[in-house]
């Protein structure tokens, strides 16, 4: 989603590209790629949103359900522009959604994931006030910041409808909210506070609601880790936002959830349990987990049915500010990528740092064999060293980025731009120590160490093992176990030889120099008068005019300390300074925005100095300066320095928001910023690779540039010494995020070396994939001169509850032939000639990139080939193509080449099957048409019709009318019968009792039947099916080689009888075609509320100001 500027301002190659027909391949349809600007469905009239908001085609394509739901709002608002035509359209949904019964007996809840600066706030309020003027007047707002209530009041009050609105933490814990109707603002953080004696906020919080409050989870993915697996324990934060949506408990409340980043990943998804996704009555009633698995082993084409899905059933909408060329200013959001070259000096600084932790990490293995050190404390000395030393890397290359900082600052001030510089951490933590510990022995500020390596000598100092272990076997349980040892006063025991290494590491790495950090550098440099700092540091270091450092507090005079970040982003937005700099503290929920309603409307020049730790911060850091209303949209500007380590970050972002743009926006292209799609390394491609790189490596396989390889994986602690020998273990083979943090431990040279030949291998493996079908790229568009629907649409299903349709369609695709021309390919110097030595026939070769097998780790060099039907028609190797092909001069194919140009037609005609609409109420089925991804297309016809879903092929169409047409017919078939307990995981039971179905063994998913009698067993056996005997039990499964054979035997004696078939579409005669519903009409739509209610949350923006200005004074 990147504006025409991106591509001509970033500067950046792709790491490899398509192939040369794709890139010839330019029609009308390619702009079905692109967004498309929002309409509402189903409504017309109403006033237009005050920015360009734009829907990815994955969504545009999907139509919602009819509006049925009429709210009860003021007309006024519509009519005046203070609530869109798009922002009623999700007040209507939701009101919709709240009257429909989950199978659970729940209200049904709505999830609104509008990009960051959309105007979410007014759209909750829009929520809030039409249940208000139904006489459900309590709601709960619950987000992530207590000082985001004033946002929430100031929207509110531009409504001009007020209703009464109180910070939680305003009432005491212990007691109830002594508060009568009207809103609890509560942050997440207070959502799981307790009070001493054990009360509970949650506990307060449901007691004051009543019976059908309204619920809002404003930056709901705060609540992302509500699933616990053995990934990783749930948070408190995500039960609690579960227990508040309890089915049995409370099932009235009406649940709103609102963020722009709500998943980053399927697991994600668990806290919006009152979306109908999973549990009694869905494709997956074992629950949450089981659709977590079916969905991630679906592929990227899976994650990206959620969100449609959803749409289509009403219970999700999404719109983005479109980051195009906006109409009044001219300009679109850039996206531009910078590269800080190291130094010479920097360089040497980086060497010398990396030596040191690697030095360190000798020592401590040593010293923890000195010391006799058990597992357990190995095991915390090793995860302290590793997560200090991601810390220190990461300041210290944010830190030599600084330069490149300055002058792009410097730069954007002489364009007469305003700057905001986002990083991550402040380093307050260990300044203030430091500070403590340099009081307490009365030693100057400006001798104490602020830079990185204060992080290692720290990690040294502190947590270097000395102290000395023994053995002693555990009375109770027989175990060994490592106790300290003790010295006759009961103090520890401390190693003489690990005291020593610590004193020789202290002295080897007091000679370091590094950087001091850089949100200081940045502060110091351009001056505290000129940087408006929001981080969450209380104080600061600061540079006097004399050049000493003083340690002072960030408050002013006559500001209070929680309204500090306040007052700058009010500085900064009034003009009065010109830099921001903001941490994660300000990076959800603000405006930094170039307003038309602020006082500083200079362009913003948002610089992202670091990248965030996970993808849904990045997009909220980003969304704080492209927002609705804004004057001009902002420059991006991504720092990154050469390091191959810093990649690590990058592939972990591009992941997620990958997966995020998938989850959240129906195509994981949606949420690509700049070119850090290219940085995608943590995929299931990124691991096979390094699964090939460490595995050679390990075998003794060169790598350029670095003279041992293997002492390169020791250096990084990949390596463990076993019985047989050094190995990496299987788990870090494929640990892409590990890989890349460790190579920080090594010098610049082989840090870059290595990462080279990762990528390259990295892309090799693409490649592999790219040509042998394999590569999951998620929705694919549908490339044609024309499309056309040749029959009607048929509905196939429709959701009882939601109205969610299914639709058939049956699609002509007129192709433009792309013939690869003898003229342009005997021009090429890429391109050699050869001769099929049976047929005669001439084909066109170019070398490709060298392919890498992910799976046996084999390299290969590959040939295209192209024919005059197109290039690239398929791939060979080098073997095969001497053995099929002789090489032949241009003369001799000239002739033939251009004859068969000549019967090749302008365009071809294809036919193209579509199932589209909601497709998660037939998960099922569809597995049953894939055993691989899911093949999600995308299109739009000539009649203008956009179109997405799944492109089946045509020998399941006769399947698909029989499945959804007749589906009171037993499955008869060995074929249909497999797939019934295969695919749609039900059983089968055959006469006699015997009952088929699939089952896990062993770690392995197989088909197993059940015998009833012990004549049946003595049958079965000899059947040629695999018996095995577990807990005196006899178990029977079919062979996962010829499973059908077996069946057929066991068939002929018992046939089947019944199914326990859990999905089964309304029995049509014949399909019902599909037919657009009216829409309804704004402001028409609307129900006016009593007067007399409207004027007593009637209040004006003068009298709120004057209200305000009163409790100040106050």
């Amino acid at each position: 989603m990147l504006s025409i500027q991106e591509s001509k301002t970033s500067g950046i190659t792709a790491p490899f590209s398509g192939s040369e027909s794709d890139a010839k391949q330019h029609d009308v349809r390619d702009a079905s790629a692109q967004p498309q600007v929002y309409v509402p469905h189903h409504i017309v009239g109403g006033s237009p949103h005050p920015g360009v908001i734009v829907e990815t085609p994955g969504l545009a394509n999907v139509e919602p359900p009819p509006v049925t739901y009429r709210p009860h709002l003021p007309k006024e608002l519509c009519v005046s522009g203070k609530l869109s035509a798009m922002q009623l359209e999700r007040v209507i949904y939701a009101g919709q959604a709240h009257q429909q019964r989950l199978p659970d007996g729940s209200r049904a809840g709505i999830s609104i994931g509008d990009g960051t600066g959309t105007g979410k706030t007014a759209t909750l309020a829009g929520i809030i006030l039409d249940n208000w003027f139904q006489g459900r007047k309590r709601a709960v707002w619950f987000s992530v910041k207590a000082d985001l209530i004033e946002a929430v009041s100031d929207e509110f009050a531009r409504l001009g409808l007020t209703p009464s609105i109180k910070l939680i933490n305003d009432f005491p814990t212990v007691g109830e909210i002594a508060f009568g109707d009207g809103i609890v603002f509560c942050t997440y953080r207070s959502l799981i506070a307790r009070s001493k004696s054990g009360n509970r906020r949650i506990d307060q919080l449901i007691r004051w609601l009543g019976i059908d409050g309204v619920v809002i989870f404003d930056e709901g993915h705060k609540a992302k880790y509500a699933f616990a697996d053995d990934r990783g324990k749930s948070t408190q934060t995500g039960a609690a936002v579960l227990e508040i949506q309890d089915a049995v408990r409370f099932p009235d409340f009406r649940v709103v959830y609102s963020s722009a980043t709500s998943a980053g990943e399927v697991r994600h998804l668990a806290y919006m349990s009152r979306l109908g996704l999973w549990g009694e009555g869905t494709n997956f009633p074992m629950g949450f987990e089981q659709l977590a698995e079916e969905i991630e082993s679906g592929g990227i084409g899976a994650l990206e049915m959620i969100c449609r899905d959803l749409k289509a059933m009403g219970r999700y909408l999404c719109g983005n500010l479109s980051m195009g060329i906006d109409p009044e200013s001219g300009l679109g959001v850039e996206f531009r990528e910078v590269t800080h070259w190291l130094t010479p000096a920097q360089r040497q600084m980086y060497d010398n740092m990396a030596q040191g932790w690697q030095e360190v990490f000798k020592n401590i293995h040593q010293a923890l064999d000195l010391t006799n050190s058990g597992k357990v404390t190995r095991g915390a000395a090793v995860n302290q060293f590793w997560a200090e030393h991601q810390r220190c890397f990461r300041n210290l290359i944010t830190a030599f980025k600084v330069p490149t900082l300055i002058r792009e600052i410097e730069e954007a001030l002489g364009r007469r731009e305003s700057i905001v510089v986002s990083i991550t951490g402040t380093g307050e933590s260990q300044t203030k120590k430091q500070i403590e510990r340099a009081a307490d022995e009365d030693e100057a500020i400006d001798a104490l160490d602020f830079s990185p390596r204060e992080t290692l000598t720290r990690l040294v100092a502190n947590c270097f093992p000395t102290t000395c272990f023994q053995e002693r076997t555990n009375p109770y349980t027989g175990t060994t176990e490592h106790i300290p040892v003790l010295d006759p006063n009961g103090n520890p025991v401390e190693s003489r030889a690990a005291l020593q290494l610590r004193a020789e590491l202290m002295d080897k790495l007091s000679v370091l120099e590094v950087p001091e950090h850089p949100l200081d550098q940045l502060v110091n440099y351009f001056s505290v008068e000129n940087v408006a700092e929001m981080t969450g540091r209380k104080k600061r270091l600061i540079r006097t005019a004399s050049g000493t450092l003083e340690y002072r507090p960030r408050q002013l005079a006559g500001v209070p300390s929680k309204l500090i970040n306040l007052h700058e982003k009010n500085a900064f937005q009034n003009g009065d300074k010109r830099i921001a700099i903001m941490s994660e503290v300000a990076s959800t929920g603000d405006s930094l925005h170039a307003g038309r309603h602020v006082g500083n409307r200079q362009r913003r020049l948002h610089i992202a100095a670091e990248l965030k730790w996970s993808a849904d911060k990045q997009i909220q850091d980003f969304g704080r300066t492209h927002r609705t209303g804004q004057v001009a949209p902002p420059v991006y500007l991504l720092v990154f320095t050469e390091l191959g380590g810093e990649k690590r970050f990058s592939a972990t972002i591009a992941r997620r928001l990958g997966n995020m743009g998938a989850l959240t926006k129906g195509d994981r292209r949606a949420e690509k910023a700049g070119n850090l799609d290219k940085y995608n390394l943590e995929s299931k491609e990124g691991r096979s690779a390094l699964n090939v790189v460490l595995s050679a490596i390990m075998r003794g396989s060169e790598v350029s540039g670095i003279d041992d390889p293997k002492q390169a994986l020791r250096d990084m602690g990949l390596v463990k010494g076993t019985d047989n020998g050094e190995e990496v273990p299987d788990s870090e083979k494929t640990n892409i995020p590990r890989f890349l943090n460790r190579l920080l431990s090594l010098e610049v040279d082989r840090q870059n070396a290595l990462f080279d030949h990762f990528y390259s291998t990295f892309v090799e493996t693409i490649e592999y994939l790219k040509q042998n079908g394999k590569l999951d790229d998620g929705m694919e568009d549908l490339k044609a001169a024309s499309v056309e629907i040749a029959k009607p649409p048929q509905i196939m299903h429709s959701d009882a509850l939601t109205g969610a349709k299914t639709v058939y369609y049956k699609l002509n695709l007129k192709v433009a032939s792309t013939p690869a021309r003898f003229s342009e390919l005997a021009a090429s110097d890429q391109y050699q000639f050869f001769q099929h030595r049976k047929d005669g026939s001439f084909v066109a070769v170019r070398r490709t990139l060298s392919h890498t097998d992910p799976e046996t780790g084999e390299r290969y060099q590959m040939y295209s080939i192209s024919k005059p039907a197109g290039r690239n028609m398929s791939y060979i190797r080098e073997n095969e193509l001497n053995q099929k092909y002789r090489v032949a001069p241009k003369s001799r194919a000239e002739q033939w080449w251009r004859e068969e140009e000549a019967k090749i037609p302008p365009f071809e005609q294809r036919t193209v099957h579509l199932l589209s609409g909601a497709l998660l109420p037939i998960w099922k089925y569809l597995k049953t048409l894939s055993h691989d991804a899911l093949n999600i297309v995308r299109t739009t016809t000539d009649s203008g019709t956009r179109l997405v879903g799944v492109n089946v092929a045509s020998e399941w169409v006769s399947d698909i009318r029989r499945h959804f047409g007749i589906r009171t017919e037993l499955p008869a078939t060995v074929a249909e019968i497999l797939r019934v307990v295969d695919f749609e995981n039900n059983t089968v039971n055959l006469t006699g009792e015997i009952i088929i179905r699939t089952t896990r063994f062993q770690g392995t998913l197989l088909t197993e039947v059940c015998p009833a009698t012990f004549e049946q067993i003595r049958e079965l056996r000899g059947m040629g099916l695999v018996n095995i005997v577990q807990h005196g039990k006899q178990r029977f499964f079919l062979p996962q080689e010829y499973p059908h054979i077996c069946l057929e035997r066991i068939l002929t004696l018992y046939p089947p009888e019944s199914t326990n078939i859990s999905f089964l579409p309304e029995l049509q005669n014949e399909f019902s075609e599909f037919e657009k519903e009216k829409p309804i009409e704004l402001p028409g739509w609307l129900i006016e509320p009593d007067e007399d209610v409207v004027l007593g949350l009637s209040v004006t923006l003068e009298l709120r100001k004057c209200a305000q200005s009163f409790l100040h004074l106050d």
